[in-house]
């Protein structure tokens, strides 16, 4: 029964894939049929490519793009190409989760477009670090900043935290840079940020992972401040609101 040759829509009832997908898998060549007849273009399967059918179904139930799935039945790293488009999934959960924010703001508070001001104001800051992915755990987890894509060039994405919100007066964006070969990155970078209340997020800053450089204190004519390390070396000063 293995060595039995099956159309191509007795294997898609097999397999789960639909006549269509088989088509164009065979297209990009991740899973091509064992007999292509050459004057009717009838493809033939072998019953064992079943198995690598209902894998693909799997990865494509995921949404795992083609090229992650072609790594993966090939016999790569499941675990790495998982772990990756698990942080994908994470970032795309958090720009909708941050869109049914807006939309309930807008609910309840009415739908508000900022007047442009006069003048110039800073928008966004790029920072070097060690590992994008995990700085902006360490961003999220200690000052409860959004990471989210920002800017979409063909089939690239480009994430950024972000404080405040879009069109607001507040809005500033935080670029993590982590490829050593960008001309944007430099050294460790210094800023400033003002929180509620200090001492907790001083706190909670040194728990996610940060380096206490300042411990919290009253300084004369500013503030009440402190200053942690973020895990890449970069320094971040706090001040109280």
């Amino acid at each position: 029964m293995t060595d039995e040759l099956m159309t191509i829509g007795r294997f898609a009832h097999l397999s789960g894939l639909t006549v269509h997908a088989l088509r164009h898998y065979d297209d990009v060549g991740l899973l091509t049929p064992d007999v292509v007849d050459p004057a009717s273009g009838y493809r033939r399967y072998r019953r064992e490519q079943v198995r690598r059918a209902r894998l693909i179904l799997a990865l494509r139930c995921l949404d795992l793009p083609i090229e992650e799935i072609r790594r993966v039945v090939d016999g790569g790293d499941a675990t790495e190409v998982l772990a990756n488009h698990r942080r994908r999934l994470v970032r795309q959960r958090d720009v909708l989760t941050a869109r049914l924010g807006d939309v309930d703001r807008y609910v309840e508070e009415g739908i508000t477009v900022s007047t442009p001001g006069t003048g110039v104001r800073p928008v966004q800051m790029k920072i070097a670090v060690d590992d994008a992915a995990k700085a902006a755990e360490f961003y999220q987890t200690a000052f409860d900043m959004r990471y989210e894509v920002t800017r979409r060039a063909g089939n690239d994405e480009y994430s950024s935290l972000i404080i405040g919100q879009p069109g607001t007066d507040g809005f500033f964006l935080i670029h993590l840079l982590d490829d050593r070969t960008d001309t944007d990155r430099l050294g460790p970078s210094t800023f400033g940020l003002l929180v509620p209340d200090l001492d907790a997020y001083h706190a909670r800053a040194v728990a996610a992972g940060g380096v206490e450089v300042v411990a919290p204190r009253d300084s004369v004519g500013m503030p009440r401040n402190s200053a942690v390390k973020d895990p890449s070396g970069n320094w971040v000063w706090l001040y109280q609101e």
